[in-house]
Formats: C-alpha cells, sequence, structure tokens
C-alpha cells in the first residue's frame, strides 16, 4: 500500500488518538504530519502491520511532547482546558473521519485523561475507544498483555464510564445546551437560575491572551454575576451557535465570521453541573482557519 493511500485511511484515527492525548487539535496534527514525514525521509523496513506501527510512531511522539510542555503547561495562566473540536462539523464534512471520532471524550474526560502518563491516556484510548485487543495495544506501547490490562483498569477506575450517547440522552442535552444560548443571548437572568445551581462550576480559559476568570467560579450567583460583569466586553451583535463540541451539544459565540468562544458542558439531570469556556485565540484557530 503506497504511503498516501495509508495516509487517507489511517489519518483520523491517528489525529484522534493524539488529540485525545495531548488535549490539543494543533499539536495532534503536527504530530501526525511528523509521523509520516519522518517516514518519508526514512521508510521503515519489513512493517508487518502498519496501523501497529504509525499508532506506536504516534504514541512516542505524544510522549515526547508531553514531557517537553510540561513546565509551559505549569506556567499556564488561569485553568487550562482542551482544545475544542466541531465534531458536528467533522461528520459533515467527513462521514468516515466521524465514524472514529464518534467516542469522542467530553471536555471532563478530557480534563480526567490529563491526570493520567501518556503511556496511561493511549492504553486507555486504544482499548476503550477504540477497541483493540490488550494484545494489539502491547506491541503499540511496548508492554506486556498483562501490564497492560492492568494500565487500562488503573485508567478506567480514575476516569470512571464513558458517558451514555444515547438519541434521547443527546435531545435532552441539545436542548439545555439551547436554553442557555437562548439565556445568554437575551441576559434572562430568571432562565440562568433554571439551569445552574448552587453546585455549579464555570471554568474559563483565555490563556493570559484575553481576559477570563483566573480561578474556577463556583455556585450560580458568582456565575450569573461574571456574565453579569463581562457583558459590556463581549462583541456587539454577536450570537450564539448551538452546535457539536466533542461529540457533546455545546455553543459556539461569534461576531462576524469569527469564533471567539466555544462553551462545553457537563450535566446534571436537569441542570448543568459545570460550564468550560475556551476564549484563547490559539485554541480556536482551528474553528476560525475551517471558515
Amino acid at each position: 500500500m503506497e504511503r498516501g493511500e495509508l495516509y487517507l485511511e489511517w489519518k483520523p484515527l491517528l489525529l484522534s488518538l493524539a488529540y485525545h492525548t495531548l488535549g490539543s487539535i494543533t499539536d495532534a496534527e503536527d504530530i501526525v504530519h511528523e509521523v509520516f514525514v519522518s517516514w518519508e525521509e526514512n521508510p521503515p523496513q519489513q512493517v508487518r502491520d502498519f496501523k501497529s506501527y504509525l499508532c506506536k510512531s504516534v504514541h512516542n511522539r505524544c510522549v515526547d511532547f508531553i514531557r517537553s510542555s510540561s513546565k509551559k503547561r505549569e506556567s499556564y495562566l488561569g485553568p487550562w482546558l482542551p482544545e475544542p473540536v466541531d465534531t458536528g462539523e467533522l461528520r459533515k464534512s467527513d462521514p468516515f473521519a466521524m465514524m472514529v471520532w464518534k467516542e469522542s471524550l467530553s471536555t471532563a474526560g478530557l480534563l480526567l485523561l490529563q491526570q493520567l502518563s501518556a503511556t496511561e491516556r493511549i492504553v486507555f484510548l486504544l482499548r476503550e475507544a477504540f477497541h483493540y485487543r490488550f494484545d494489539e495495544i502491547a506491541e503499540i506501547v511496548d508492554k506486556s498483555t498483562a501490564n497492560c490490562r492492568q494500565i487500562f483498569h488503573r485508567a478506567k477506575k480514575s476516569i470512571g464510564p464513558l458517558p451514555v450517547r444515547s438519541p434521547e440522552v443527546r435531545e435532552t442535552k441539545a436542548a439545555l445546551a439551547e436554553r442557555f444560548a437562548v439565556a445568554l443571548m437575551n441576559g434572562n437572568i430568571g432562565l440562568l437560575i433554571e439551569l445552574l445551581s448552587a453546585e455549579t462550576v464555570l471554568y474559563t480559559d483565555g490563556g493570559g491572551k484575553v481576559k477570563a476568570a483566573f480561578r474556577p467560579i463556583l455556585g450560580s450567583d458568582r456565575i450569573i454575576r461574571y456574565f453579569v460583569g463581562i457583558a459590556h466586553e463581549v462583541p456587539a451583535g454577536y450570537r450564539c451557535e448551538t452546535c457539536e463540541i466533542n461529540g457533546m451539544p455545546g455553543i459556539r459565540l461569534a461576531a462576524g465570521e469569527m469564533i471567539f468562544a466555544v462553551i462545553t458542558f457537563e450535566y446534571s439531570q436537569e441542570r448543568l453541573s459545570n460550564l468550560y469556556i475556551v476564549m484563547n485565540p490559539e485554541k480556536l484557530s482551528h474553528f476560525n482557519r475551517a471558515k
């Protein structure tokens, strides 16, 4: 099989694997590109399993990247949130790729993954999201099959079960996201009070590039005060667009053609338990590049 064909066939899997490991679609794209450039410059000899070889290459580069960027992450200004991915647009533009991304982790799931080592993340993803056998995973991460089983069970205990994504659950969550968008656009405090609770937490990621809260904000009262306080800083004539982010209902905030914020949620019954707002323009470049 030609390298170009391999690239087209396996890029969605490799990109999803790198993204879920790093929490950055931009860095994931760079890593997948580097893997194929390296192959072009130094062709491997006698590859028995192309998929395993490529996954292993991505894993090794992700490990190196995490080690090299650990200090940068520690000095990040304010809460760090993963780059959002518009899986709704991906579904429209590349249905085959969407088959790989259908188990995309939510923002909360990606944050939990960040607490694990790179190898633990890869093992968990390959088993839980991509349904690899443990002997296949062992070959990719250079561990024994038994060791991979142990790594997976430890990771799964930390992460917990992936959320249920039945059509009924998705419809309920989409309705909550829609109501939140309406409340935000109209400044409807009463509706915000209905949607939030005393336990709701708001995380805002500006990365020091734009104004954002440097600490999580707990409770509906404080969250509403935060939204009221920044209302004058939001671009005039902005709009809220409901969409699918990381496989779950979310919201894009746009001014003209520019996406300046993306909001995702965690849900508890009929309320929003966590709100995650990414405003760091570097983390939204993928959205605006696609326009």
